[in-house]
């Protein structure tokens, strides 16, 4: 066979994948799943060969990836048959395994690492292999790494034969109802979706002063209920709406960025946060729904703060809207895909009247299919349900292989009780104090992001490092969400931001100055993170007047942190009115009498100044 068979082969086997995973995930749905470890090989083991046909090993020498490719593929096809031909035997052979055991465990371990390589980066695989060989060789290890070995048998019993190690919780999670999630956001995108929500948003923002800008943050916001991904929210909703930023007035480095921003809050906004989140569900032992109510308010400040940016830029500027002939109208736009919102309403009230994960977004699908056929430009037949369904799948792959590479490392930290050792040694760094810790976990976070998912940072990080959070008594969630925040805000911090490129790729910009300006607009997502592990009620700890005034001074905080960042209010900042309104943004955002007092005076001391500047005409 040459190249081209080999490679229309390659698709052949991941389309018949693609299938047989969406309809094992429907039936499992509706009817169960077999055995969890028999579900969970069959799962891991066929997005391992999607990935090995999807990702070549080497795109420029394709014979010797299609030679180490399809001998990988079919190891890993004959290891998945070999345990579940008499999954019993194995099963009760966990402790005591045999030789073949051991081999297929090795043989499984090593193209999952290098899967993980493709996907993730090589961060991913350093740390893995760092913490399965410490397992190993720990009697030679320095400092708090050393203990007595477990030997090489025990360690892939443990990571490869049990539930506790590649086949664990992150796989668990991914497996049973973060796949069904994938496959409905791939449905309502197919089902046009992304289209709708697009045209919503320049119909709403469009007339205002720097609209395309405005409209990709709404848009962006919206869209990321579907994908959960940065750089797919770049993608989708970018190529759209940098032009028209370009078009009004704004420049290609700031229109980029703009972008890139509002597309990586995407990640962190409720109802659907993305792949990530149903993990970080799980690790605190809180129902789905709860973690996404209790992220809302960070969620929004990050949107509302980057919409004020975008606004003042517009006015400092002066900037005008799209034409009335070249935007959607809203009367329009809502009539023909208000229906496309059902789903999303079904799934959330699913979930908050206590169904599971996997039944709202069966149900949710069940529901999108329906209703798309009552408006032409919406249907989808047989051929567009299943690329919906199939490209769910796809999404997944990377995932599912970062979630399995992670559990070595879970597996790693955890048998020895590595994690609660790791949490100790984090304290002394830090001395004990808690802004000192903090701000070592979130330059760890973005030190790894520079070459890992937010999936691979966030399960990293948790598991070496939340425990000294709550160790410091910090809220679990607030200790698992601060580390999720960092590991979505990686993609737009240099010196490498994967959704700054991906923008400045459409814009025309020059990366490294679209990161940075990124960088400098979703600000307010580093300090946001700060605060609600000091002050809980910003994630809904606390009474409702607590809850409705942290509402209330946040977002006049976000005014005044925009105006700060931007440079202008009612007209130019001075350098102190700046650092006037970045004191007050940050005093607003605290939640807490004594720092909202400061922020207001400090507010209002702003806008009277820059009143009178403004009456008097200065610049």
């Amino acid at each position: 066979m040459n190249n081209a068979e080999f490679t229309k082969l390659r698709g052949w086997i991941t389309q018949i994948l693609f299938v047989f995973l969406a309809m094992l995930h429907i039936i499992s749905g509706i009817w169960g799943s077999p055995t969890a470890l028999a579900f969970r090989h069959l799962f891991l083991g066929s997005m391992m060969i999607i990935v090995l046909m999807s990702r070549p090993f080497n795109k420029k020498h394709m014979v010797l990836s299609n030679v180490l490719d399809f001998t990988m593929a079919g190891l890993v096809f004959v290891i998945v048959i070999y345990v579940l031909k008499d999954l019993n035997a194995y099963m009760m052979r966990a402790g005591l395994p045999l030789i073949s055991d051991i081999i297929a465990g090795t043989i499984y371990l090593l193209i999952l690492l290098e899967l993980a390589r493709r996907v993730a980066g090589m961060p991913m695989v350093i740390i893995a292999v760092f913490f399965f060989t410490q397992n190993c060789v720990a009697q030679y290890m320095p400092g708090f790494f050393r203990r007595a070995n477990m030997s090489y048998t025990s360690m892939i019993d443990f990571v490869f034969m049990r539930t506790d190690g590649i086949f664990g919780m992150p796989v668990q999670v991914i497996s049973t109802y973060v796949v069904l999630f994938m496959m409905f956001a791939a449905l309502l995108e197919e089902s046009g979706a992304g289209k709708f929500f697009i045209d919503f948003a320049t119909s709403v923002t469009g007339k205002s002063k720097g609209g395309p800008a405005k409209a990709a943050v709404i848009a962006s916001a919206s869209f990321g209920t579907i994908s959960g991904s940065a750089i797919a929210n770049v993608a989708g909703t970018g190529s759209i709406t940098i032009p028209l930023m370009k078009e009004v007035g704004y420049d290609k480095t700031f229109a980029g960025a703009v972008e890139a921003v509002a597309s990586t809050g995407g990640q962190i906004m409720p109802p659907m946060m993305g792949a990530t989140a149903f993990i970080l569900a799980q690790n605190v032992n809180m129902p789905y729904i709860e973690v996404a109510k209790r992220a809302l308010i960070p969620a929004l400040l990050y949107f509302v703060c980057v919409f004020f940016i975008v606004d003042y830029r517009a006015r400092r500027l002066n900037l005008h809207g799209i034409p009335e002939s070249e935007r959607p109208n809203l009367k329009e736009t809502l009539k023909m895909g208000w229906q496309l919102v059902i789903p999303l309403v079904v799934i959330v009230y699913l979930m908050a009247i206590g169904k599971s994960a996997q039944y709202s977004a069966l149900m949710a699908m069940f529901v999108l299919v329906a209703i798309t056929f009552f408006r032409k430009w919406t249907r989808m037949d047989g051929s567009g349900i299943l690329r919906g369904l199939t490209n769910g799948v796809k999404d997944t792959a990377s995932v599912a292989i970062t979630a399995a590479a992670a559990g070595i490392i879970i597996g790693g930290v955890t048998n020895t009780g590595l994690n609660l050792l790791f949490a100790n040694q984090v304290l002394k760094i830090s001395g004990g104090y808690m802004f000192t810790t903090l701000i070592l976990i979130a330059v760890v976070s973005l030190v790894l992001g520079m070459g890992m998912t937010t999936s691979a940072v966030y399960i990293s990080v948790a598991t070496i490092m939340a425990p000294a959070l709550v160790k410091l008594g910090i809220n679990p969630l607030c200790a698992h969400l601060f580390v999720f925040y960092f590991g979505c805000i990686c993609v737009i911090t240099p010196p490498v931001a994967l959704a700054s490129f991906t923008a400045a790729g459409i814009s025309g910009a020059s990366p490294s100055s679209t990161g940075w300006t990124s960088f400098r607009i979703g600000l307010v997502a580093f300090l946001v993170p700060f605060i609600f592990v000091y002050e809980p009620v910003m994630l809904l700890y606390g009474s409702a007047g607590e809850i409705a005034l942290v509402i209330v001074t946040s977002l006049i905080g976000c005014k005044a942190l925009a105006a700060a960042i931007e440079g202008w209010f009612l007209c130019e900042l001075k350098i102190y009115e700046r650092i006037m309104l970045f004191a007050a943004g940050i005093c607003m955002m605290i939640p807490g009498w004594q720092t909202d007092l400061i922020g207001a005076a400090l507010f209002v001391a702003s806008y009277l100044l820059q009143k009178r500047k403004s009456e008097r005409g200065d610049k």
